[in-house]
């Protein structure tokens, strides 16, 4: 058990260094074991070439004895040089010539019956490499024995590892030390990175981190780290803005509910003003709905705009299914619209899909990257706003085309039109024209216009994040002729499943 925990817990240990001093050990680790593979077989080549080296001279001390056995019967031999270990046995076992050392001698006797080769022999803790040779003439089979003491080679293989290793770990050494530096360089770019990331709690909306001018891995981190940042950043501004905004726009109605509750207390005993101020009370709290409404319609367009962003998969909607959808929210508006005798109108131009004959099955219409729901909203917040401006006897015309790759919805009403100054900003939040910011009361002899909830700004903010979500486009103008017409326009889709209708 404390073995398994020792061992547990090294990597423990090794993760709570830095990821320098772990990169540093890492490869001085594997520069280790590789200068110890490269000092281990450097020692076998050292050892073939040395003891090849020595067969080699022990060869050349033979050889003339060799010679001169093989074609002289009674040789008159001569000695050999300093520090040659020789020896010549005859066919009768006499040793005829001896430079051995007196305990290598004592052992020729054996030799004599030995193959001719070379051979390893161990004396008195010496060992020696001997070369044997049987020359043959007519007195018969001769030996020669050539021998050198191993020692040597040990002694110059030993000294040439131990220089080997030195070397090696000074290598070492040096890998180290420049393993830690290129480290230290390599990962300068995240210490910055790492003190500019602290900083974003000071100065978040200033923060970026910092792109080296290398492109490599951490110039495309900090490039993704940077747009995550500023996304996040314009996220956070869109929510505070809307908090804000959300805030404002809720002061007013609120402050008016309090004053229209609080005169509805003072006037309890007058039966004819408290239903009034009842009434006027029920509409700043419908008000306060569409607004609540309207803000959670927008976070959840915002939140699906996020999720497919992440890649979240999208489905598509066909042009027939939408053209549906048209249809019921034009019925919808037109209970709205017919308190005011405003007229609600819809056309759909179908486009041209494959009948069959050129081979294909006729199901090939065009689809769009928007569902029902959004398809809902578009034509309610439009012609919706069309009909609340409009006065008595108006009329609102609802289109729906395919046309050029892109799908058109476009509202037109025959009413009094925007300011030229609102254009502009009709699209952002909680903008309105200054005459529609408050309800009226009663109805208008002009326009001929009802009691109805102000609006909350909003209704053409969510046209443009619905239209967006779905890669399209929102535009507003003013009609030459008189009145207003929003064209919303998105684009075909071709690689997105689609999806039907639920009815």
């Amino acid at each position: 058990m404390t073995a398994g925990r020792v061992a547990g817990g090294r990597p423990s240990r090794l993760r709570s260094l830095s990821l320098r001093a772990r990169i540093t050990i890492g490869s001085t680790v594997i520069a280790a074991v590789v200068i110890a593979l490269l000092v281990l077989v450097m020692r076998l080549q050292v050892v073939n070439v040395v003891a090849s080296a020595t067969e080699t001279l022990l060869d050349a001390d033979t050889d003339p004895y060799v010679a001169t056995l093989e074609v002289d019967s009674d040789p008159n031999l001569s000695p050999p040089g300093n520090a040659q270990f020789v020896a010549v046995v005859s066919p009768t076992g006499e040793i005829t010539l001896s430079s051995m050392p007196r305990r290598l001698e004592q052992s020729l006797g054996s030799l004599r019956t030995t193959p001719a080769g070379t051979s390893v022999v161990e004396l008195g803790g010496s060992q020696y490499r001997v070369v044997v040779e049987h020359p043959v003439n007519q007195a018969g089979r001769w030996t020669v024995v050539a021998a050198r003491n191993s020692q040597a080679e040990a002694i110059v293989v030993d000294e040439l590892t131990t220089t080997l290793s030195f070397t090696g770990l000074a290598i070492l050494l040096a890998f180290g030390v420049a393993s830690w530096v290129l480290a230290t360089t390599a990962l300068r770019p995240v210490n910055r990175m790492r003190r500019e990331a602290e900083r974003l709690s000071v100065a978040p909306e200033r923060a970026e981190l910092p792109v080296g001018p290398a492109q490599d891995e951490l110039a495309s981190l900090a490039t993704t780290l940077n747009a995550f940042l500023a996304r996040t950043r314009q996220a956070t501004e869109r929510e505070r803005q809307m908090v804000s905004d959300a805030s404002h726009e809720l002061r007013t109605p609120l402050a008016i509910l309090t004053t229209q509750l609080d005169l509805a207390a003072l006037d309890r005993d007058d039966a004819r003003a408290l239903a009034a101020h009842i009434e006027r009370a029920k509409n700043s709290v419908a008000r306060l709905s569409r607004l609540a409404n309207d803000l959670l319609t927008l976070s959840r367009i915002e939140e699906s705009e996020r999720r497919a962003a992440d890649g979240a998969p999208q489905s598509a909607t066909t042009w027939s299914d939408l053209g549906d959808e048209v249809m019921a929210a034009v019925d919808r508006v037109r209970l709205i619209a017919s308190a005011k005798d405003v007229t609600v109108d819809f056309e759909l131009e179908p486009p041209t899909v494959a009948d069959g004959s050129d081979g294909s099955d006729g199901s090939d219409e065009p689809r769009y990257r928007l569902d029902t729901g959004g398809m809902a909203q578009l034509v309610t917040n439009t012609a919706g706003n069309a009909v609340a401006a409009l006065p008595r006897g108006g009329t609102v015309l609802v289109s729906w085309r395919a046309a050029s790759g892109e799908g058109v919805l476009q509202v037109t009403d025959d009413g009094p039109g925007v300011p030229e100054s609102f254009v502009p900003v009709a699209f952002d939040r909680f903008t309105r024209p200054d005459e529609a910011r408050t309800s009226r009361r009663d109805p208008d002899p002009t326009t001929g216009g009802v009691p109805m909830p102000g609006g909350s700004g909003l209704g053409l903010a969510i046209v443009r994040a619905v239209a967006e979500r779905a890669g399209g486009t929102a535009a507003l103008r003013n009609l030459p002729t008189g009145g207003l017409e929003v064209t919303v326009r998105v684009p075909e889709v071709r690689d997105a499943p689609a999806v039907r209708a639920a009815h």
